[in-house]
């Protein structure tokens, strides 16, 4: 969460402004054959929304030397795709979401949540090799013609982003979903697979291991096993609407096995570890931090924690905790009206439109505040607005539906007591999550190596997931491996 989104009891309007501008000249292209959208019109498409990309995902990673890897590997797999005098750029954005996409024009992304994940070069020049092909096939544009889809993006590796709206009396499961969600999806399953095909194809012209897009896919099915702490992937999320994980990998490695493909074996696991060691892992301290159920902005002085089955996510201007039975606790800020109280604030200006039942000041910890509770459709939101004493507010709202109204309360008397502000030392002493490349040592085992690990919860199966091990596994003295530490 960024501390310069200051209003975002207009988040709404503004992202949906946002995807309206982007989708615009789609829908104007949508009855027109994939002949009538140019070259020129997609490099215009691709270089007008480039910015708005950067922005959501919270800027370029600015990082001299994983920069500098990353493009070389995409001019590597440039070279070698199905166009390979077509001008491509790639850009690392600054998000710890694993993810990748492309839009029309070459203009082609990666998340530093991505490199984390991936082992070696190969795996990430799959990806790339994967995107591109997207971008060479046209798929962006064969999508719009057929009126399936207003949209041109889609996030091909999944972590997709769950940008709630705010608080949103009328709203209690308002989702945009950004890289593989339902409004900004766009690539159909045979493009996929299409997509899959030209990408290994590409990937082994670049003389590059074809099989290594197959283990990217693996491990992007295991860390979502990892996120949502099941091995069996949720309903709702990039797989709905992309081939089955499974699916997937069999046929990759199916092609990658193909005697049409040409013979290669680069992998670069010592370039890709040297390039990402040091590199950001999670939240930058200037977003805030996520540390298991807790959050804590060093900017912001302040920090809560919410309870236990809810996975936090943090998002340009909210941070947004989620649980299995629909509850959602969602905290963002707002400036504050000259002279108007917590109280009034909620029922004039934050709820207005909701007409909010009893409204009542209290403290939190010595600060102004109110807490009330709306009617929402098909459910109820209780709010919590906290003075900051800077000129802006702290809003904190669980949104639940009817069946779970009991449950709402709790989880709103939890997080009210679990709030805490920070002093200034306090906030210093927070500090960002990094990778660190280690050799592994004789002596050295999965269970010792995994106790280096920053955090608390799940700390051995993120380090399983995030170096490509299994349970049994045996580690080998000069082994390099991945850790994240503080």
């Amino acid at each position: 969460m960024h501390t310069l989104h200051t209003s975002p009891v207009k988040s709404r309007s503004r992202f949906n402004t946002w995807v309206t501008m982007l989708v615009m000249p789609l829908f104007m292209a949508a009855c027109a054959s994939v002949d009538n959208i140019s070259l020129e019109d997609e490099a215009r498409i691709g270089a007008e929304n480039h910015p708005k990309i950067i922005e959501q995902y919270g800027g370029v990673y600015d990082n001299p030397k994983v920069t500098a890897y990353v493009a070389s590997v995409m001019e590597r797999i440039a070279k070698a795709s199905d166009k390979p005098d077509m001008r491509y750029r790639i850009t690392v954005l600054d998000s710890p979401v694993v993810n990748a996409f492309a839009l029309p024009g070459g203009y082609t992304y990666v998340t530093r949540g991505l490199l984390a994940l991936a082992n070696n070069e190969a795996e990430l020049a799959g990806v790339i090799g994967h995107e591109i092909a997207h971008v060479t096939a046209r798929h962006g544009a064969k999508r719009q013609t057929t009126q399936q889809n207003a949209a041109i993006l889609a996030g091909v590796l999944g972590a997709a982003i769950n940008a709630g709206t705010g608080i949103d009396p009328g709203v209690t499961n308002d989702v945009i979903r950004l890289g593989g969600g339902a409004i900004l999806a766009g690539y159909s399953r045979e493009q996929e697979y299409e997509a899959d095909n030209l990408g290994i194809q590409t990937l082994a012209r670049a003389g590059y291991d074809p099989m290594a897009q197959a283990d990217l896919l693996v491990s992007l099915g295991r860390y979502s096993s990892y996120l949502t702490g099941s091995e069996v992937k949720s309903s709702s999320g990039w797989f709905d609407s992309h081939p089955n994980n499974k699916d997937r990998v069999d046929k990759a490695r199916e092609k990658a096995n193909s005697r049409t493909l040409p013979t290669t074996t680069r992998i670069g696991a010592a370039r890709h570890m040297a390039a990402i060691d040091g590199m950001l892992y999670g939240d930058g301290v200037e977003q805030g931090i996520i540390a298991g159920r807790q959050f804590s902005h060093p900017g912001l002085k302040v920090q809560f924690k919410v309870p236990v089955g809810f996975e936090l996510e943090n998002f340009p201007d909210k941070v947004v905790a989620t649980h299995e039975n629909d509850i959602k606790v969602i905290f963002d800020m707002a400036n504050r009206p000259k002279g108007l109280g917590m109280k009034e604030y909620i029922a004039d200006i934050w709820a207005a439109q909701a007409k909010p039942g009893a409204v009542k000041s209290i403290t939190v910890q010595g600060r102004e505040a109110a807490i009330g509770t709306v009617a929402t459709k098909g459910g109820t939101a209780h709010l919590l607005a906290i003075a900051n004493g800077d000129g802006r507010i702290f809003r904190f709202g669980v949104l639940a539906s009817s069946s779970q109204r009991a449950n709402a309360e709790t989880v709103f008397d939890s997080v009210r007591r679990n709030i805490k502000f920070l002093s200034n030392a306090a906030a210093r002493a927070i500090k960002p999550l990094r990778v660190s490349i280690i050799t592994v040592q004789s002596g050295d085992s999965i269970n010792s190596l995994a106790r280096l690990m920053a955090g608390q919860q799940g700390r051995r199966s993120l380090f399983l997931v995030l170096n490509g091990l299994k349970e049994g596994n045996s580690l080998v003295p000069g082994q390099r491996l991945k850790l994240i530490v503080n």
